[in-house]
């Protein structure tokens, strides 16, 4: 293209260039109101929308009425030379469907939590998943040995006290617990869903992409541009601390199968070194535990939820865009899933050609 025709796009850009606002479905629905808006973006120089779920939503959300609406966008934005772009959830953060994932337990958001508490104030429930007993001063730990049940507290603290008695810090209990989400109103009754997780990711695709494929038809990859995904997110990072009744908790991200990628990818047992993820060993601010578990859950994050969606849109011929849960900052980034940049390599933009780390040639 030459300077001079760029110039003149430049001046009366195309609709691939104009802005496209996120164009909030609430209320009841009609066909007439959504056409009479489009026409009205249009007179307003946009290039196009994202038709999305908001509160108030009275349409049954991937209803059969809900795709006739959509399909009325596309084609409606068609012959307006106007592009339609999909949102993938309702309401937000992506990965739910509403909740019609996470109806299905073994798809919901979970974490591992630490319980720090005195051992004449710990009572187990036997769901553990692991115990310690450690010398403790405040956020350093400046020793633990991991223990088999709490019925060996005791005797496992009378045992060291030889060994531990010149280290400051008093004796407490480290015990770790999976934990589910909170069921609540935002994701309709259920939890989010577990991004390190590929079964919950494909759950995901198959109650909402191949829902769109099915009912939107030819017109995904063509008066449909694309899929917006909002603010995804991996899980907790240790933002949850909270102290009552002498009893501290904290939690990270978890999945399933951690502790076994833990293992193959970094060739030691995070099992065996825990409580170094949360404290700090001996006064010391790193631990390798520190890096590899947030780089791992980064990665099944990445490997499990943006790169699934991601693939899925190339093979449709959609772009996928949008962005995930806190950019203010790195240390934002740090705790809900680790780095926007990692998660964006995974997303493409009409016009910019995508150039992924894999392909390049060492």
């Amino acid at each position: 293209m030459s300077i001079k025709q760029r110039r003149i796009q430049f001046q009366n850009p195309g609709s691939e260039y104009r802005g496209k606002p996120f164009w909030s479905w609430n209320g009841e629905l009609k066909k007439e109101e959504i056409v009479r808006q489009i026409h009205i973006m249009k007179e307003m120089g946009f290039g196009g929308y994202f038709m999305l779920s908001r509160f108030g939503l009275i349409t049954e959300y991937l209803g059969e009425e809900w795709f006739e609406l959509i399909n009325v966008g596309a084609d409606t934005g068609k012959e307006l030379e106007l592009e339609a772009w999909l949102y993938d959830e309702d309401r937000w953060p992506s990965g739910s469907a509403g909740g019609m994932v996470t109806v299905d337990k073994k798809y919901r958001m979970k974490s591992i939590q630490v319980k720090e508490v005195l051992p004449e104030k710990f009572n187990s429930n036997g769901e553990e998943k692991l115990l310690f007993v450690a010398k403790m001063e405040g956020i350093n730990v400046h020793f633990y040995r991991k223990i088999e049940n709490a019925t060996e507290i005791d005797l496992a603290i009378e045992e060291l006290g030889a060994i531990v008695q010149d280290l400051p810090g008093i004796w407490k209990v480290l015990a770790f617990y999976i934990v589910e989400d909170e069921c609540t109103s935002e994701y309709n009754g259920t939890t989010y869903i577990d991004t390190m997780s590929r079964a919950a990711t494909e759950r995901f695709i198959e109650l909402t992409h191949e829902k769109y494929l099915e009912k939107c038809g030819d017109r995904i990859g063509t008066s449909i541009k694309g899929v917006f995904t909002d603010e995804p997110c991996r899980g907790k990072g240790m933002g949850d601390y909270k102290e009552e009744d002498g009893v501290i908790t904290c939690s990270m991200a978890w999945t399933d199968d951690l502790f076994e990628e833990f293992l193959l990818r970094y060739g030691y047992d995070a099992q065996e070194v825990l409580p170094e993820l949360f404290y700090r060993l001996k006064g010391e601010r790193f631990a390798p535990i520190k890096h590899d578990y947030f780089d791992l859950a980064d990665n099944l994050f990445l490997e499990r939820f943006a790169m699934p969606l991601y693939e899925w849109c190339q093979e449709h011929g959609l772009h996928f865009t949008g962005h995930v849960l806190h950019e203010d900052s790195l240390a934002c980034q740090a705790a809900p899933h680790g780095s926007i940049m990692r998660f964006y390599e995974y997303m493409d933009y009409p016009g910019v050609d995508v150039l992924r780390a894999d392909n390049y040639a060492y």
